[in-house]
């Protein structure tokens, strides 16, 4: 089963999001779809884990059916303290999922969960409705009969008219109905081979007419250890059912008459454009579950290690490429260089497509925090509702997985001290409820993903008092600053406005960690604020970490790489229209002023020689703009970016390094982490070049 431990523990992942995520909807509004998905996704858990001999597993989900059985009947109201209940036992199987191979140190806890799930099944009144056909009756070895009635009306509602037709003909020929049920033993294996035989003993006495779940499922082994058959004919119904009974793990064999009314409606479409059936949301015999129907499968699994690999070898095609194309030039071969061309545009068609490969969804990081801040919002007794937009947007998947400790850090600041008690909302005449927007969008190049609140906000003149408290700026630096300037003195590690320590915030180190973190993935933060209404984060990010467009500058003999995304425009500049203010050069672009700073000189390299005009590149990060003069422009090129060594990989301004066409290598200028270093601010001369 080792081989199959992967798949299993992708597709856990998914089935205990989907039931976290319907819990989170249940609880603002009952709906029964969402009670039906949670019922297909534990069913489904519930059999994997079997299939794959993991008990407590097992055990933990059936209680959890069961007692969603109950929601579904009715039986139960669904309140806050058994939506806590599920989500405590989403938690538990969270748990014996990253300890598979340990799961007997956790049996006391699924045992006490297990007790508190029958509780809750006890308090509803614990027996199951009069007249009501469940199979789980029977393995629970209830001694009433299923009701005949409500079992034929459950397959009247699952029949498309086609199916009906044929039921029609059937009964005009002398034809009887009959209902097959069949239950596997606990742990079988080969389910589908045991469904296959059952298949081909039935179509021997008559024809299938419909089957729960579906033929399909029934192969795949997408099934617990139940299923039910619907036969038409005149089968030899003691016979068939010693033989249904001699089949290997099968422990139980029903065959029941059905009745059908030849005058009620199909209540589903008998085919559509594909070719599959539409199955309508009735009832189940004995389930009440829709059947599932035929899904064609879009998605194919692969180990991330294999797309890497597939990256990083494509990433050393495009550095071939560029220096096959040179050599191309080089040759001044007509035929060659048209062959090139053709190389060159497929090799970037490749790239394109492998890059496609590695974006993945917000979704994957954003679908975790409706529940973080439901717990959240219970635990600080605070009302608030988190909307979220632009799930679907599509990020490096690199970047995706690292996102999410910032987005944390932010949305718990928001909750803890961010956001208001109910009474202190409504003597500002605010609505009771807080809000919290979770957003993503393309912007460019981009993907801009804000967090925004409409709390308290943040008070630009406390941060400045506790700043100058701290001697973190100076009093002349704080009468400098603007508003926005000193909203950037929260990402200082040590500094905090909140009033209190508790175990979520405010400790002084969560925005300069959330800084820190989103520099490391080449993004940018920015901060908004309106005191007494709310406050704004805006994370800027590449769309790709692995191969990116750069324009190449020449600074005395070494040659950098700009990334194009945080590029403006380029443009020239003559000595004479640099001036300075303050000590530090400046230019003046469509009556814009900006820092003006020579590339060479910033790295140490020595002094730019003086030239009759500078070529100048407009760089941006964020709200902050500055010229970089360089010695001259080589073109764009895209790159693949190579992590530095662990000794250099501190060094603010340096995003990575590439490999050029020709062999050298290359630094990666980080935009936002030179525009931030508060060193090109000291130490520059005043002399006009």
């Amino acid at each position: 089963m080792e081989e199959y431990e992967d798949l299993f523990l992708a597709e856990t992942q998914e089935y205990l999001q989907n039931i976290t995520q319907c819990l989170l909807a249940l609880e603002k509004d009952l709906d029964d779809e969402h009670l039906e998905a949670m019922f297909r996704a534990a069913h489904s858990l519930k059999g994997m884990a079997g299939t794959m001999g993991y008990e407590l597993i097992t055990d933990l989900t059936h209680e959890m059916e069961t007692l969603l059985d109950k929601l579904r009947r009715g039986e139960i109201a669904l309140e806050t303290e058994c939506v806590n209940l599920f989500l405590e036992a989403v938690d538990l199987i969270q748990l014996l999922v990253d300890n598979l191979h340990r799961q007997d140190d956790f049996r006391p806890q699924v045992s006490a969960l297990s007790k508190k799930l029958l509780a809750w099944q006890r308090v509803a009144g614990g027996e199951k409705t009069p007249g009501t056909f469940s199979p789980q009756q029977e393995m629970e070895g209830a001694e009433k009969e299923p009701n005949g009635r409500e079992r034929d009306i459950a397959w009247q509602k699952m029949l498309s008219a086609f199916e009906k037709e044929t039921l029609k003909e059937a009964l005009l020929k002398g034809e009887e109905t009959y209902q097959v049920y069949i239950r596997l033993r606990q742990g079988s294996l080969l389910k589908s081979v045991r469904a296959y035989m059952v298949l081909k003993a039935l179509e021997k006495e008559g024809e299938i007419v419909k089957a729960w779940p579906s033929l399909q499922a029934l192969e795949e082994e997408s099934f617990d250890r139940e299923f039910f058959l619907l036969l038409v004919g005149m089968p030899r119904v003691g016979a068939l059912k010693e033989t249904l009974e001699g089949i290997v793990e099968i422990e139980k064999v029903e065959i029941s008459p059905v009745k059908l009314d030849e005058d009620s409606p199909a209540s589903v479409e008998s085919v559509d454009g594909a070719g599959l059936e539409k199955e309508s949301p009735g009832t189940l015999p004995g389930k009440g579950l829709s059947p599932p129907g035929h899904v064609v499968e879009k998605t194919v699994r692969v180990e991330t290690a294999k797309l890497d690999s597939l990256v990083n070898l494509v990433g050393e095609l495009v550095i071939n490429r560029t220096r096959v194309l040179e050599l191309g030039k080089m040759a001044r071969d007509t035929a060659l260089e048209n062959a090139l061309e053709q190389m060159e545009m497929i090799t970037t068609e490749l790239q394109n497509a492998v890059m496609t490969l590695r974006m993945v969804p917000v979704r994957q990081v954003f679908d975790r925090f409706p529940r973080m801040v439901r717990d959240l919002s219970l635990e600080k007794n605070k009302k608030v509702e988190l909307i979220i937009s632009g799930k679907e947007t599509e990020l490096d998947r690199t970047i995706v997985n690292q996102m999410g400790d910032p987005l944390v850090h932010l949305l718990r600041n928001a909750i803890d001290h961010g956001l208001e008690e109910e009474e202190e909302r409504i003597k500002k005449g605010k609505e009771p409820l807080n809000t919290i927007y979770l957003r993503a969008q393309h912007e460019g190049s981009h993907v801009v993903i804000t967090v925004e609140d409409d709390g308290r906000g943040i008070d630009p003149e406390a941060i400045k008092q506790k700043a100058l408290v701290k001697k973190m700026i100076s009093v002349r630096e704080a009468e400098e600053m603007g508003p926005a300037e000193v909203l950037q003195l929260i990402f200082q590690s040590g500094l905090s406005t909140s009033r209190e320590v508790t175990d979520i915030s405010g400790r002084g180190v969560g925005m300069s960690v959330v800084k820190t973190e989103i520099e490391a993935l080449n993004g940018t933060v920015e901060v908004e604020s309106r005191p007494g209404w709310g406050s704004r984060f805006i994370l800027r990010f590449p769309l790709t970490l692995a191969i990116i467009r750069t324009l190449m500058v020449q600074c005395g003999q070494e040659v950098y790489a700009i990334p194009v995304e945080a590029i403006q425009e380029n443009l020239f500049v003559e000595p004479k229209e640099i001036r300075t203010i303050r000590q530090e050069r400046v230019i003046s672009l469509r009556e814009e002023v900006l820092p003006f700073y020579f590339l060479q000189e910033l790295f140490g390299s020595g002094s730019s020689p003086v030239q009759e005009y500078y070529p100048v590149v407009v760089v941006r990060a964020g709200n902050k703009k500055a010229g970089l003069a360089v010695d001259a422009l080589l073109g764009q090129q895209e790159v693949v970016i190579k992590s530095l060594s662990r000794f250099v990989n501190e060094l603010r301004g340096i995003a990575g390094a590439t490999v050029l066409g020709d062999g050298r290598v290359t630094l990666i200028l980080d935009i936002a982490g030179l525009l931030e270093d508060r060193r090109l601010n000291l130490g520059k001369k005043s002399v006009d070049h």
